[in-house]
């Protein structure tokens, strides 16, 4: 074992480098986090093409990963509209020093604070907002009694935010039906005041889908989309109609921007533009009503799609189904949904030991639920999917570089430093005690959670087990 690996926690990015970039992931130290770059940048590309070709615009979330480097990866490098979605303040503050350098080369900024506003973030949004300049902070609100925020928020930042009322397409989380009363209630509070004292501009309306998490395939993922775009164009009219403009149904004169996605209804307009991709007949009736939706929001305002995991993807997605694959080993690329060599992120753990004698046969590995995560995948009945990657010294067959397919061992149950693997499948190799494995996880964003850095692997590049950068992240709020 490294005897540098007590230095982790207070090293410095360029230390963590020094120690780590170059060796072999069998020689660093488990649990670790390790992203394959090639894998994201894919995944991350093939986003912004799909958006590209239907011409709507994309804000990136940037809660999963909290990076500089996958942030630039999600905005690409043409985007003249830097427009992105954070969890928590702390997530803007460390991408920071990324967005001065866009406000440098003549880049537009804007940060959407992605729940409703609590009171007690507003001051530090606003300083946030000091140092970006007007029109740099969106808000997002549900209740009237937020507005009081946006003026603590306004004294601060030295100007009002813009605003996004949430709205709920289903979900139930967060947000408002905007074919309720509570909506119109709202808007009959927001629009007068935020016209009159400035407390604010309304910007548009923004739903989140996370039920489509329950989808299981893309033409499924692609109603839980059109669903959403047809919700906030019923809020955009309600919101023209109250402020004296068109009176039709659904239709909207003020064009608002109406932001939409979750990763499995976002990735789902891929299967609209790649131009190999036979769509199945029974698709049909989903894939026009979408295009429609597309078409009518476009004339209501600008459609932006939203969304967070893609670059890195899980379990959780992989069960959807909901997006094309951008991996190289599909054959024809992204003629065929997500696989698990479109997963980015794996969890590095290491086997502790061995109960061979259990029925069915059982390991160790040390890693629990704060490397893994504790979030249920609707596919199997683990904690996580220990791929074929392995060292010559990990299990009994020859090594496998890459991870690509399941090695018939899974976590089947977790605490918080333990994990029990379990052997699922007649062919699963043989375990040995020190072995490493790479362990797909669940839930991505909970699963990268307790990590300072992600140990960063490049399977496009020679050496694929070779650590090439460390990208480190965020924690807190």
């Amino acid at each position: 074992m490294d005897d540098s690996t007590g230095q982790y926690e207070s090293s410095s990015k360029e230390r963590l480098k020094a120690m780590l970039v170059g060796k072999e992931l069998e020689q660093i130290p488990a649990p670790a986090a390790v992203v394959d770059r090639a894998v994201v940048r894919r995944n991350c590309s093939q986003m912004l093409a799909a958006c590209d070709a239907l011409g709507v615009s994309f804000r990136p979330h940037i809660k999963t990963h909290k990076t500089i480097e996958v942030t630039r990866l999600q905005v690409g490098d043409n985007a003249q509209n830097v427009n992105i979605i954070v969890s928590t303040v702390m997530e803007a503050e460390y991408v920071m020093p990324y967005l001065r350098d866009c406000q440098k080369q003549g880049k537009t900024v804007n940060v959407l604070y992605g729940i409703p506003l609590p009171p007690s973030q507003a001051q530090r949004l606003g300083k946030i907002g000091s140092e970006l300049g007007p029109g740099s902070i969106s808000v997002m609100i549900d209740n009237s009694d937020q507005l009081s925020i946006l003026q603590a928020f306004k004294e601060v930042a030295g100007f009002s935010a813009n605003i996004f009322i949430k709205i709920d397409a289903g979900y139930g989380r967060a947000g408002l039906d905007p074919n309720s009363g509570k909506l119109k209630a709202l808007l009959e509070v927001v629009l007068p005041i935020t016209k009159a004292e400035g407390f604010g501009h309304l910007s548009g309306f923004y739903s989140h889908a996370g039920h489509s998490y329950g989808v299981a395939s893309g033409d499924e993922a692609m109603g839980h989309l059109s669903s959403e775009i047809e919700n906030l164009i019923i809020a955009a009219s309600l919101a023209d109609k109250l402020l004296g403009g068109s009176h039709e149904p659904n239709e909207s004169k003020a064009k608002y921007v109406l932001s939409v996605g979750a990763t499995p209804s976002a990735t789902s307009i891929q299967h609209l533009v790649h131009a190999n991709r036979t769509l199945p007949a029974a698709w049909e009736a989903q894939t026009d009503r979408l295009r429609q939706c597309i078409v009518h929001a476009k004339g209501c305002g600008n459609l932006e799609i939203h969304a967070g995991v893609y670059p890195f993807l899980d379990n959780q997605q992989l069960a959807t189904q909901a997006s094309l694959s951008s991996s190289t080993t599909t054959t024809p690329i992204a003629q065929h949904g997500i696989s698990f060599p479109d997963i980015a992120l794996t969890i590095l753990a290491e086997v502790a030991s061995l109960y061979m004698h259990r029925n069915p046969p059982e390991a160790l590995i040390a890693a629990g639920s704060l490397a893994l995560g504790r979030e249920a995948c609707k596919s199997y009945g683990g904690w996580g999917v220990v791929s074929d990657w392995s060292t010559s010294s990990a299990t009994t067959r020859h090594p496998c570089t890459v991870p690509t397919n399941r090695s018939g061992w899974e976590v089947a149950r977790i605490s918080q430093e333990h994990g029990i693997l379990q052997r699922v499948s007649d062919d699963a190799p043989e375990l040995k005690v020190g072995s490493k494995l790479r362990v797909w996880p669940n839930h991505a964003c909970v699963a990268g959670a307790s990590f300072d850095f992600y140990v960063i692997v490049d399977s496009d590049s020679p050496s694929t087990n070779q650590v090439v950068d460390v990208w480190t992240r965020c924690r807190g709020w």
